[in-house]
């Protein structure tokens, strides 16, 4: 199987031939956590309108501080001096503000100033605008929202804003010997883990999972789940069947169809991976094993979602560590490698997890991973490897 298409190649060709449609709508900026804005988003207020005091303290007028500190024994609160606290407007006669802790106000209001005090004026002032003016860039578009862009937003007026659908993506998991997780198992049988995993991983995607019910192996029943998701979804995903057994229907109903782009690709697990585009929507067929399930997810699934979205693909944290044992892959395909990691000291040691024929639970449990690159055959013990992280460098402390 040399000269198979890699990933790189499938996933530029599938976009070149996919005329992208990113429906878009306008949600309120309180449900927008996560969501990807369409356009620019620019403050639509000015604040402080006028303006605001920076602290708290007592607004003056610094007109009469010009000699220095004035008698205050017959000022009176309203008249000759008021509370401005932090954020505060007040009154616009007053164009200074002296902090709290330099005066002393008595029960009946007589105001006792500190003897170090110097008053300018503006002192302790923001001007108007100083928190935001009226046309400032608020968030960019195509960034996923956070809490701290959402609060931005609110600073800056903005209640509603317009963001891209969350992509709609239908998984169809086939298989005569699946049954669903909770049945009682009998011989032959399998639990579909894989919808379980695939709606997960799509809503950490920020998309919208259509999971539906397992389809036997029938070629016409296949084809009906498949029509039936061209008309819900944006994207569809057709599990098992991918391969070349007496009833891998998935895959061949797409060639017949004369939709396939690609059927088999270097990466593994999950190489009879076929991709294909019907009325203009990607068609996913991924072999039926967890392993390549997660992969075609990370590579494939995750563009097309970030493509619909119209953002960057997101880079996963990476670590350094010492190569524990060798690690030898066939030199035409980007093998996924899933590692486990340990720490020692200061340092890291990786190990790869046996990638054929190793046990599902273990392989799904890797805390990182490494893909390896076409051409090189073979990473030796102590070999000092960067491999990127699953979960959280905190789980290795």
């Amino acid at each position: 199987m040399r000269g198979l298409p890699t990933r790189a190649t499938v996933i530029d060709t599938l976009f070149n031939s996919w005329n992208l449609n990113s429906p878009t709508e306008i949600i309120s900026v309180d449900d927008a956590l996560g969501r990807v804005l369409v356009s620019d988003m620019y403050s639509q207020v000015t604040i402080p309108v006028v303006r605001a005091s920076a602290m708290d303290g007592v607004g003056v007028n610094s007109e009469m501080f010009k000699n220095g500190i004035p008698d205050t024994s017959s000022w009176k609160f309203g008249v000759d001096f008021c509370r401005a606290d932090t954020g505060d407007d007040f009154d616009d006669k007053f164009d200074a503000v002296i902090p709290i802790e330099k005066v002393s106000i008595s029960a009946d209001g007589q105001l006792t100033i500190n003897s170090d005090v110097v008053v300018t004026k503006g002192m302790s002032v923001r001007g108007s605008g100083s928190t935001i003016k009226d046309g400032d860039l608020l968030v960019r578009k195509h960034l996923k929202l956070r809490s701290f862009d959402l609060a931005c937003l609110a600073v800056g007026g903005v209640s509603e804003v317009e963001v891209f659908k969350k992509p709609r993506v239908a998984f169809i998991p086939t298989g005569n010997e699946l049954v669903p997780l909770g049945t009682p198992l009998k011989r032959g049988n399998n639990i579909d883990s894989n919808s379980i995993l695939s709606k997960n991983l799509l809503r950490e995607m920020d998309a919208e999972p259509i999971i539906f019910p397992i389809v036997k192996d029938d070629k016409d029943e296949i084809n009906n789940a498949l029509t039936q998701a061209l008309e819900t979804a944006d994207v569809v995903i057709l599990n098992g069947g991918s391969s070349k057994g007496d009833e891998d229907y998935n895959a061949r109903l797409l060639e017949e169809k004369g939709v396939a782009l690609f059927h088999w690709v270097a990466a593994a697990p999950g190489k009879p991976m076929c991709v294909a585009l019907i009325d203009n929507k990607p068609v996913i067929n991924i072999p039926g094993p967890p392993v390549a399930v997660l992969y075609g997810f990370d590579w494939c699934i995750r563009a097309i979602v970030n493509r619909i979205l119209h953002c960057p693909m997101p880079k996963r944290a990476t670590i350094k560590g010492t190569l524990t044992a060798e690690i030898v892959a066939p030199s035409d395909k980007e093998i996924l490698c899933l590692m486990d990691i340990k720490r020692v000291g200061e340092s890291y040691e990786v190990k790869q997890k046996p990638w054929r024929g190793g046990n599902t639970a273990d392989s799904l449990s890797a805390g990182a991973y490494y893909i390896t690159k076409l051409g090189i055959e073979k990473h030796d013990a102590g070999e000092i490897l960067e491999v990127e992280l699953w979960r959280g460098e905190e789980d290795y402390l």
